[in-house]
This record gives C-alpha cells, sequence and structure tokens, in this order.
C-alpha cells in the first residue's frame, strides 16, 4: 500500500493520469496533480477525499506553470513520488510534412517541460524519491506518421536512462502500451476501443513502483500490458 506516500502527477484531468490518481489516493498516498484543463481535475477528484488531493491548474509548458506547481508542493513537501504523465500528441503527418509550429511545441511538453519541472522540484524531493516516466510503443520503436509523439518520448527515454545513473532514488520508465483514453482515441479514431486495455487496467506496475521499495533495479523499463491482472504489491520485480 502506499500509506504515507506523497505522490505528485502530472496530466490529471484524464486518461491514465486521472486513474493513477484515484488509484494513488485508494491505496493510502496523498497525491497534487496538476493539469492544464481545472475542470478536467475537477472530474479527477469527484468523490475523493478532498484531504487527500491537491489539484493545481497550471501549463507545465510555461515557466509560470512549473513555479506554480512548485509553489503548491511546498505545501505538502518532500515529495516521494513523481509521475510524468502528461503529454502532448500532436498531428499525425509523415515528417515531410510535419508542422514545424507542433514540432516545437509537442518535444517542448513531452521532454523539456519534464526536465525543467523536475530542475525546480529537486528541492522538494525525499532523497531517494521515485521518478516514473510515462513513455509509448513509438517511443521504444518509432513508427510512421507519429512524428514528434514518436521522438519527443524517445527523448524522454534517453532523459529517464540520464536520470537514473544521476538520481540517487528509483527511476522508471513504463510504457503503457495502447490503452482506451481520449488521446488514444484522437489518434487512432477507427479503433474500437473496447478492443484494448483501460487506464485501470494497467494499474498494477504503476502502484508497484510508487511503493516505498519499489522492488526494482532504478533504470527498469517496463511494459504495463506484461502486468494486467496482477497483485502490484506481491509483483517480484527484482526477479525480471
Amino acid at each position: 500500500m502506499l500509506t504515507d506516500r506523497t505522490i505528485l502527477v502530472t496530466g490529471g484531468s484524464s486518461g491514465i493520469g486521472r486513474e493513477l490518481v484515484r488509484q494513488y489516493v485508494a491505496a493510502g498516498a496523498r497525491i497534487l496533480t496538476t493539469a492544464r484543463r481545472e475542470a478536467g481535475l475537477l472530474e479527477t477528484i469527484e468523490g475523493l477525499d478532498p484531504a487527500t488531493v491537491l489539484t493545481v491548474p497550471a501549463d507545465l509548458g510555461s515557466r509560470t506553470g512549473r513555479e506554480l506547481v512548485v509553489t503548491e508542493a511546498l505545501r505538502i513537501a518532500p515529495i516521494d513520488v513523481v509521475v510524468h504523465a502528461a503529454g502532448a500528441l500532436g498531428p499525425k503527418a509523415t515528417l515531410a510534412d510535419y508542422p514545424e509550429d507542433a514540432w516545437h511545441e509537442v518535444f517542448h511538453i513531452n521532454a523539456t517541460a519534464v526536465h525543467l519541472l523536475h530542475q525546480q522540484l529537486v528541492p522538494l524531493l525525499s532523497p531517494t524519491a521515485t521518478i516514473i516516466g510515462v513513455s509509448s510503443s513509438v517511443g521504444r520503436k518509432g513508427r510512421g506518421e507519429w512524428g514528434m509523439y514518436a521522438i519527443s518520448k524517445a527523448a524522454l527515454e534517453g532523459w529517464l536512462e540520464v536520470l537514473a545513473d544521476e538520481w540517487p532514488g528509483p527511476v522508471y520508465s513504463v510504457n503503457p502500451g495502447g490503452t482506451a483514453t481520449p488521446m488514444r482515441a484522437e489518434a487512432m479514431p477507427a479503433e474500437d476501443p473496447t478492443t484494448i486495455p483501460t487506464p485501470a487496467d494497467i494499474m498494477p506496475i504503476f502502484l508497484r513502483l510508487a511503493g516505498s521499495t519499489p522492488g526494482a533495479p532504478t533504470g527498469g523499463k517496463f511494459d504495463a500490458r506484461d502486468f494486467i491482472g496482477a497483485d502490484p504489491w506481491s509483483l517480484a520485480l527484482d526477479q525480471g
């Protein structure tokens, strides 16, 4: 369980981020979550004990937004876990046709903003805080017409690898795989969402890694689908 754990979840207004907030709260954690859409954050915390979750509407792509998150994080520091779940999809297009403005925006949100937020959070993190990056299948093997989304997720993987070699606490990458989220529906409008896992289905690995003893060496890369249906608290990740 996650009693006495304080966790920051970015992208908490929908999809995987929303499910992370709900499941972490259910497991006993105290949560700070942020996203651009205040209305989405309010939907996320509907029915939850207000004492267990703090919401911060903010654009992490801006310095002002990141500073707002850090200011609010001071209220609950030290933070034990950070899950970088916020992300931008961008257009589905070939590299030859990819718009320049989208190129910069998607990379900024999916990679640069993660790095800059981490730098600002460092003084508020517990000495061995766990850092979890939400990656993507196309971040591990590029695929045509996924453009900067795939490239930025590959960059996120690289950032996590470097961080794992520097940070005293555990650092992990989790690939959700195809999951029934609003972003997935935007990317794959012809796909039947009932044929792929829901965000709730892929939570076991996220729950396990957020524990005080994650049970996996730092730098681990996980595919969430491998753990669907598992008891998160009995996963022996150190055994591969």
